[in-house]
């Protein structure tokens, strides 16, 4: 009986030792002291501890010097209080030396009188959470979300093993509590389980798998048994298990290796481990296996490399987009000059192969424009000036050009509902959007169907009330695969030349950069949906500009001040408004333009590329000659203005800018609207001597950064402030405010409460709130002092009007 026993014992203790070497962790035990008695495989593969050697008390040598300390004050606190042992350290892989993160925990087991008498621990690998938490702080919440669930599963088999431990009594009782931890570790682990018999014959028969395997194969446990591999992974997936299986019964060590499957419609990615156990002499030899689902981080990592992706696609186009519109201007110049010197005396050499090298050539130089706008777009870097469009009416009045565009075989629908709500967007830039989406939903018809644009007002009290353009096609539609990437940059369904694969990711970008979001559903054969949303604006719709007549676009002999640094572009810009009929005088740096005006010379405008070197910079020259002269009306040129007078996507207020490269006609027109426009209103009267003091409340670090930055460009002087008690510290202290801006949603205070407190300690105080909710109410409690109201998200010109009403 009693060699009976052990037998069993000896077993059962084989299948917990085979358990142990099975999970991807390191599994370490202790006496009550806490001397380690116990490391499996998976701690000796990794430190390189040599398996017979004494470990009681050397784990701390594999520990990253600057982790010992911390690590040990843990442990010793835990042996001293009995409580759960929980800390991370970096240990040195043997291979490489390299250090990883780990998260150790452990727990006393107890006997029957409470006294502890040993500690059952495990170290994770934790190193891709802790990297990723380091690297993405955006992934946080997944990454730690994973975490928590890993460790709830040690926690829950921890607790499992505690309860069965504690009830040892007898042989039996441990071979039934290692039996019961067997169950209970692999029916509640996240990771899939299974055990395969290898028989003395050769025959491989699947002899039991968890919950896990139940759910994802659809089948039962007690029906496994003797079920094919090909039946249920495919033949593909039972291949490369069963050339693992032999290769992990040849070596009697364990196997670990990635296996995809598909599953649910899509792919599935999984780490596989298994690991042999041999019973007896002439007894079968059983594989222990377990699969974690990486999918999940895959994807993670997928989504890291694309955001990596876009922000160097961003950062290229950014460094090239100047040099490379400066180029096309010249190309594009010359072309425009010689179209008209082939227009007048010398039109007997304009014969048709020269008219259509020109032709081309223009084509080409447009092309190669758009494809750089394409790729600031997409970047979200392209110099935006949005205006409050009523959305509806814009869609509505593009009917024409769509029908004209896609052509007889769509049918083109657009429904639009009232009331036409605005919203703060860039009319041309959003035109282009719904341009680029019907295009694509034409070339998803090739035979022709139905295109439904819709315009609806979305009523939503938690995220702010938002238009939503729907455009809709009868297309061939998308499989999910394709969908995943449809705005991966360079990515395209069309053949070959026909498309840059640069619209949706054009489309998203724009939409984003005006703080509005883009969804697509498609089904292969049900068509295409795509919505993009926009938040709404109370403010009134823009009044459209109108272009003058064909006859008025030449100039009047007015004289213009050309600054540009680029030789041949400054040549070419020149010979342009000569061309045109204005009298023109060309400068190749700011401080030739300076000295210029300094002499007083006379000039009607000042046209000046954005970015040039040398001080002052194009900006400053334009401030300071409008300072003495406030009649010069100034006209920007760019192939790149971001952090000159573009911030945030959005061009600063009151800069007229022309993006290069641009046509003759199209500065014709820019250059007729300032020079006929009246002159500006005088600026507001104002009422305070010297710089005003603004205390700025806001709680987001990004929203702050970007209203500092227009209060400063106003000449203001900005205090900041995070919380409602910083703000009201700043008040207390006596530093001089002369007004507040306040957000409405503070983390410790409501933003109307704050200015209630600050306009009691100093009456009369002005106070303008900023909030994204449409339906505040300032009410009678603020007509004791100067208040205004700005909806997010406001424009520099919206928040200037706002600031000036109260100080006025």
């Amino acid at each position: 009986m009693e060699t009976e026993l052990r037998r069993k014992l000896a077993e059962s203790e084989a299948r917990f030792a085979a358990l142990a070497e099975a999970m991807p962790h390191m599994v370490w035990s202790t006496d009550a002291e806490g001397v380690a008695d116990y490391y499996n495989s998976c701690w000796h593969d990794y430190t390189g501890m040599p398996v017979h050697r004494d470990g009681r008390n050397v784990w701390t040598d594999y520990v990253h010097p600057d982790d010992v300390e911390p690590a040990e004050d843990a442990w010793r606190r835990s042996l001293a209080s009995g409580e759960p042992y929980s800390t991370e350290y970096r240990l040195r892989r043997a291979g490489d030396g390299a250090w990883r993160w780990f998260l150790a925990r452990a727990r006393a087991v107890r006997d029957a009188e409470g006294e502890i008498v040993r500690w059952f621990g495990a170290s994770t690998d934790i190193d891709d959470v802790v990297r990723a938490r380091e690297e993405l702080a955006g992934r946080r919440r997944e990454l730690e979300r994973i975490a928590a669930d890993r460790a709830a599963d040690l926690v829950d088999a921890e607790r499992r093993l505690e309860v069965e431990i504690a009830g040892r009594r007898s042989i039996e009782t441990e071979r039934a509590e290692v039996d019961a931890l067997y169950a209970a570790y692999i029916d509640n682990t996240t990771d899939g389980v299974f055990v395969i018999e290898a028989a003395p014959d050769g025959r491989v028969v699947v002899e039991t798998v968890n919950r896990v395997i139940e759910r994802a194969f659809a089948i039962r446990r007690d029906e496994v048994r003797g079920l094919s591999l090909r039946l249920m992974l495919g033949a593909a997936a039972a291949d490369r298990l069963a050339a693992n299986l032999a290769e992990c019964l040849r070596t009697k060590k364990p196997v670990r290796y990635e296996e995809t499957v598909e599953r649910d419609g899509g792919e599935r990615v999984f780490e596989v481990t298994l690991a042999p156990v041999t019973i007896g002499p002439a007894r079968s030899t059983r594989i222990v296996g377990s699969a974690r689902d990486l999918t999940e981080r895959r994807r993670a990592e997928q989504q890291l490399r694309q955001a990596q992706k876009m922000e160097a696609v961003g950062q290229l186009t950014g460094g090239i987009a100047h040099d490379f519109n400066n180029l096309l201007q010249v190309v594009k110049g010359n072309l425009d000059l010689l179209a008209l010197d082939l227009a007048g005396p010398a039109a007997a050499l304009r014969t048709p192969q020269i008219e259509r090298r020109l032709r081309d050539a223009m084509a080409g130089a447009a092309r190669g424009a758009k494809l750089t706008r394409q790729l600031l777009a997409f970047s979200r870097r392209q110099p935006l000036a949005p205006k409050a469009v009523a959305v509806a009416e814009l869609v509505a009045s593009m009917l024409d050009l769509l029908q004209r565009t896609l052509g007889e075989t769509v049918i083109v629908r657009i429904d639009v509902a009232p009331p036409h709500w605005t919203a703060l967007v860039d009319p041309a830039q959003l035109e282009n959007a719904v341009l680029n989406l019907a295009i694509n939903a034409r070339d998803a018809m090739p035979g022709g169907g139905t295109l439904d644009i819709a315009v609806r007002n979305l009523v939503d009290p938690v995220d702010g009330d938002r238009l939503e353009i729907r455009v809709a096609d009868s297309g061939t539609g998308m499989d999910a695969r394709t969908l995943s990437r449809v705005f991966e940059p360079f990515f395209s369904t069309k053949p070959e030349g026909k498309g840059t694969g640069l619209g949706l990711p054009q489309v998203q970008g724009f939409i984003e950069q005006s703080n509005g979001r883009i969804e697509i559903e498609s089904l292969p054969g049900a068509g295409t949906t795509v919505r993009l949303s926009l938040p709404r604006t109370h403010a009134a719709p823009a009044a459209a500009e109108e272009a003058p007549g064909i006859e008025d676009m030449r100039g009047r002999g007015e004289s213009i001040l050309v600054v540009e640094d680029d030789d041949a572009v400054r040549r070419a810009v020149a010979d342009l408004l000569a061309a045109l009929g204005y009298a023109v005088t060309a400068a190749g740096s700011t401080r030739e333009a300076a000295a210029l005006l300094e002499r007083g010379e006379r000039f009607d405008l000042l046209l000046s590329d954005v970015v040039m070197p040398g001080q002052p910079n194009p900006p400053e020259l334009a401030r300071e000659a409008q300072a003495t002269r406030p009649e010069l009306k100034v006209l920007f040129m760019s192939g790149y203005a971001e952090d000159v007078v573009v911030h945030h996507g959005r061009i600063d207020a009151d800069i007229h800018l022309i993006q290069k490269p641009y046509r003759q006609d199209e500065l014709a027109v820019r250059l007729r609207r300032l020079l006929d426009a009246s002159a500006p209103p005088p600026e507001p009267r104002a009422v305070r001597a010297g710089p005003v003091t603004v205390l700025l409340v806001e709680d987001d670090a990004l929203i702050a950064m970007g209203v500092a930055d227009l209060l400063a460009s106003f000449g203001h002087q900005v205090i900041e402030a995070r919380t409602a008690a910083d703000a009201q510290a700043v008040i207390r202290e006596g530093k001089p405010v002369d007004l507040v801006l306040a957000d409405l949603g503070l983390p410790d205070m409501d933003g109307d409460a704050l200015a209630r407190w600050c306009r009691d300690e100093r009456p009369n105080l002005p106070v303008v709130f900023a909030t994204g909710r449409a339906d505040f109410e300032l009410g009678a409690a603020f007509d004791d002092g100067p208040t205004q109201v700005v909806t997010k998200p406001f424009d520099g010109l919206t928040l200037r009007a706002a600031l000036d009403a109260c100080l006025a």
